[in-house]
């Protein structure tokens, strides 16, 4: 069973570490930008459909299934 106690204290020493860290970290003026990035890729707007894309889709990917890339299930 873990004790309380040695777990506070631990977690006290960890933060006055960490703070005495951040005292060594020097202070600077915020960062302003000139531009307003919102959408740096591309213009807004409606897409445009790419005729060719399941085809070319179909030849890179490792499986295909019912119009559908298949693929191992990530964790």
């Amino acid at each position: 069973m873990l004790d309380k106690e040695k777990i506070k204290k631990e977690g006290v020493a960890l933060l006055e570490e960490f703070s005495k860290e951040l005292e060594s970290v020097p202070e600077t003026a915020e960062t302003h930008y000139v531009l307003d990035v919102r959408n740096v890729c591309r213009k807004d707007g409606v897409g445009v459909k790419i005729e060719s894309f399941p085809q070319d889709m179909k030849k890179i990917v490792p499986r295909w299934e019912d119009g559908f890339v298949v693929s191992e299930k990530g964790i």
